[in-house]
């Protein structure tokens, strides 16, 4: 406990720093969070991809998946809106329109949630095309948005990065059947996500891996994700310290046959703490 005598030693002898010296300490503490005061907190994609073609099964429980993320979003000041069953050309067109979107400029922050099929490092579109997840976020850097520079940008994939296993009945895999061979080679998440600041991509699974969805109660990550928010924005925690914990949620979680588990990866080039203000209403669990 040196320090801390030295310090009480210092504050008893009423030393004074050198107020250059107080006022970068003081800049650090300002930067070390991101900016959420702005007039509007942000908008908030879902992209909710139920239905696909032949060879994709129905994500069944994936819109109780949608209504959560809308509720918790709406709850935490965003301006959700959710797209149902986009194509790979009409996700591509929808980054496009929401990369122009001049009130980006009055808002904290951006955040998109995509529930689909998907493979390493990409998601599907209902027409059963890839998307790469690093080519949607790419709209949104500083260069191709200037209106979110330098602002926090989220984005939340539930989807399998890899192949299916063998599953039981309650249990589905967001994954194509076993058959069809990998498009591609596996992509990390730290690859998927724009070598630019301040982009968070919270992936379902890590890759190679097929991530969870109850066909009643929805994906194991959404749910984990959702609860944790409730539970952890009023209490001033920070993004990373909150994924953390769905890490830790997810990977308790297990299928009732004990066989199948799950490990959630967030990849991030955040500068400061993401922190959500305290919402005035109780969190969505909690209001009837």
């Amino acid at each position: 406990n040196k320090a801390a005598n030295l310090t009480q030693g210092f504050s008893e002898m009423n030393v004074e720093l050198p107020g250059e010296f107080s006022n970068v300490e003081n800049e650090s503490k300002k930067m070390a969070i991101y900016k959420m005061d702005g007039p509007h907190r942000g908008f908030c994609l879902v992209i909710n991809n139920v239905k696909f073609g032949r060879s994709l099964l129905e994500r069944k429980g994936s819109h109780k998946d949608a209504e959560e993320l809308e509720r918790v979003f709406t709850w935490l000041g965003l301006d959700v809106r959710t797209y149902t069953d986009l194509t790979s050309q009409q996700i591509k067109d929808l980054m496009r329109t929401w990369q122009h979107v001049q009130d980006h400029k009055d808002r904290d922050c951006f955040i998109c949630c995509i529930l689909s099929h998907g493979e390493s490092g990409a998601i599907y579109g209902k027409d059963e095309e890839l998307v790469s997840i690093r080519m949607i976020m790419s709209h949104f850097t500083a260069e191709q948005c200037p209106q979110l520079a330098e602002k926090p940008k989220l984005f939340f994939i539930q989807a399998c990065q890899g192949k299916e296993i063998q599953r039981p009945v309650y249990v589905e895999a967001d994954a194509r059947i076993p058959d069809l061979p990998s498009m591609q080679q596996s992509i990390s998440p730290s690859e998927s996500i724009p070598a630019e600041a301040d982009f968070l991509l919270g992936m379902a699974t890590i890759d190679g891996c097929v991530s969870f969805r109850h066909i009643q109660q929805g994906a194991w990550y959404i749910q984990a994700l959702c609860s944790k928010l409730q539970l952890l924005v009023p209490r001033g925690e920070d993004i990373l310290s909150i994924l953390t914990e769905v890490n830790d949620d997810v990977g308790r979680r297990v299928d009732r046959w004990g066989t199948k588990k799950q490990m959630p990866q967030p990849a991030y080039t955040l500068r400061r703490k993401f922190i959500f203000p305290i919402p005035r209403d109780p969190p969505p669990s909690q209001q009837h």
